[in-house]
């Protein structure tokens, strides 16, 4: 599997309209059969009903666009966008994009923990699956343990961008 996508775009991937201070936009992580990898789209959020994929979203997360001079985003921005995608993960997903959305849950579950957003129930797993407490709606999620070598985690790094934690 391929991770490669660009990092946060000026301009709205369906009408090219360039994304000014201010602007609600949203991500969207789907995979692209075609392509054989992982895509990102950056849409105004206003545009997000008229845009359609050939693939299922495998989830999403909401940001405002900043001033160019000010693009460093606050960490709790970027935590909440995490937060936002993590639980996006938990929509219903077919068979084939189980594997993707697997290794997105388990490494935002890890940098969710450490941000003290979730908390693992009962004894750490190594293997299978671990349970996490989301701490401040009291929601358990149940997720994959996947092996996450340093080169998928580049690539990771590539694909999700700013919200990495």
């Amino acid at each position: 599997m391929d991770w490669q996508i660009k990092t946060l775009s000026r301009k709205s991937t369906f009408s090219g309209e360039v994304f000014e201070p201010g602007d609600q936009a949203v991500s969207l992580v789907y995979f692209d059969d075609e392509a054989g990898e992982l895509g990102r789209a950056d849409l105004h959020e206003r545009e997000l009903a008229e845009f359609e994929l050939s693939s299922e979203v495998l989830g999403r997360w909401k940001w405002v666009m900043k001033d160019p001079e000010d693009m460093g985003a606050s960490a709790s921005e970027t935590v909440a966008s995490a937060e936002d995608f993590f639980f996006s993960l938990f929509e219903s997903k077919t068979d084939t994009e189980r594997e993707q959305t697997d290794v997105l849950k388990h490494l935002l579950a890890l940098m969710l923990e450490r941000k003290r957003i979730l908390r693992a129930v009962a004894p750490r797993q190594i293997s299978g699956e671990q349970t996490y407490r989301h701490v401040k709606t009291k929601q358990e999620m149940i997720v994959p343990i996947v092996e996450i070598s340093r080169e998928l985690m580049f690539k990771i790094e590539n694909t999700l961008g700013d919200i990495i934690l």
